[in-house]
């Protein structure tokens, strides 16, 4: 699910931001490497990436802002051997680390980077921006909360109709006018992010596919058939 609907790297490209913009450093990740993780010191991925060296006075994961400029970024959360996926991030998407959460590069990554005491000194300068930033945030907390209750209220079918929908919805319909889910994790680490096993979940797509619901068109990438009834299995 992503966390909103707005897209930052638009609006940064607007000639009023362009100050606050040129705040942020680039900084990329290889596929599947590390962010950001709650135990920072400096042997982490995010201080080894290629990229500048970062600033003095970013000595902490709890005092980035930064938005994906390109690939494909993982927000989950990790107890034991389960994790819990709480968000994919696209292009344009922003986070904030002030959290236990881990982020992580699904693919080849690069983001925009920048400090929290930085962003806020420039965001002031140009106020207008603190609009966009409440719809942000507006959208942040509505949708964590939409995640939480999945999480925590729903069986694993409903918790995997439910991403099944959400991350559909995140893709233009194709000509025939159906949109396409790509899972871009292994069965595996799908399951982890759902709270359940890989047999359960591999047995719950087969059950989706031979029910007409959907049809997997390749490894990994599965068309829905019949939306309306794969709703039905959020409640």
């Amino acid at each position: 699910m992503k966390f909103t609907s707005v897209n930052l790297l638009d609006e940064l490209a607007k000639p009023e931001f362009s100050s606050l913009l040129s705040a942020f450093q680039e900084r990329r990740f290889a596929r599947q490497s590390m962010i950001f993780s709650p135990s920072y010191d400096d042997e982490t991925d995010f201080a080894s990436s290629s990229a500048p060296e970062r600033p003095e006075d970013l000595n902490s994961p709890d005092n980035y802002v930064f938005i994906v400029r390109q690939g494909l970024v993982r927000v989950y959360l990790a107890y034991g051997e389960k994790e819990f996926t709480i968000a994919f991030l696209k292009p344009g998407d922003v986070y904030v680390s002030h959290s236990s959460a881990l982020v992580q590069a699904v693919e080849e990554t690069t983001i925009l980077v920048v400090d929290t005491a930085t962003f806020n000194r420039r965001m002031m300068a140009v106020p207008q921006f603190t609009v966009t930033v409440v719809r942000v945030l507006g959208g942040i907390l509505k949708n964590t909360f939409s995640i939480v209750d999945g999480l925590a209220l729903r069986d694993v079918s409903a918790r995997l109709a439910r991403y099944l929908v959400s991350t559909a919805q995140e893709n233009t319909p194709g000509p025939d006018g159906r949109r396409r889910v790509r899972l871009h994790l292994s069965g595996e680490k799908l399951a982890q992010s759902l709270g359940a096993t890989r047999q359960t979940i591999s047995t719950l797509l087969t059950d989706l596919t031979r029910s007409g619901i959907l049809l997997k068109e390749q490894r990994g990438v599965y068309c829905i058939m019949d939306e309306a009834r794969l709703r039905e299995l959020l409640d």
